[in-house]
């Protein structure tokens, strides 16, 4: 049975093994260059995933399976809102949302999207928002069957590189 909960810092070496394979597997199609090397390496440590979970601004909800992560949502409460959503007045951005490749179509990341709008709710937030790589076909028709609409683009940058990901948002509506 997958139980869905808050997690805690004890699942900062999970949040972070899983984040690297699953970013790895989205962007480095090309295989794995020096910068996405250096970017993961650096970037999603259990240090990282320890600090967030310490500071409070953001809500990480894990998918767990007898005590083992297959994916988690990070609801980011105070994001800089991208420029085409600067006419909104409360907006939250779902900044991560992974799943392990393996454990894909079973319906985690639908649960897991669902807990996250459960969260924003109580919250007074009119909108949701997040960024998704313009080429990642399998979550765009994701979240276009979770009622997102694209509405324009930001860029992911690294030494080097330019990344297009386009904005979607969705209205929170009750459950």
């Amino acid at each position: 049975m997958i139980i869905y909960r808050t997690a805690k810092s004890f699942d900062a070496a999970k949040l972070a093994a899983l984040s690297i394979e699953v970013w790895l597997h989205t962007y480095a199609k090309a295989g794995i260059s020096t910068v996405f090397a250096e970017y993961v390496l650096q970037r999603f440590t259990p240090q990282y995933f320890e600090q967030m979970i310490a500071d409070g601004a953001k809500q990480i909800i894990l998918a767990e399976q007898d005590d083992h992560l297959l994916g988690y949502i990070v609801i980011d409460y105070q994001a800089t809102l991208p420029e085409s959503l600067h006419a909104l007045t409360t907006a939250t951005e779902i900044s991560t949302l992974y799943v392990r490749v393996r454990h894909g179509g079973n319906g985690i990341g639908s649960a897991l999207m669902q807990q996250a709008r459960e969260a924003v709710i109580g919250r007074t937030i009119g909108h949701i928002w997040l960024s998704v790589l313009h080429d990642n076909y399998p979550a765009l028709n994701f979240y276009r069957q979770q009622g997102f609409q694209r509405q324009g683009s930001i860029w992911f940058e690294l030494p080097g590189e330019r990344h297009e990901n386009y904005v979607l948002i969705q209205p929170v509506l009750p459950a």
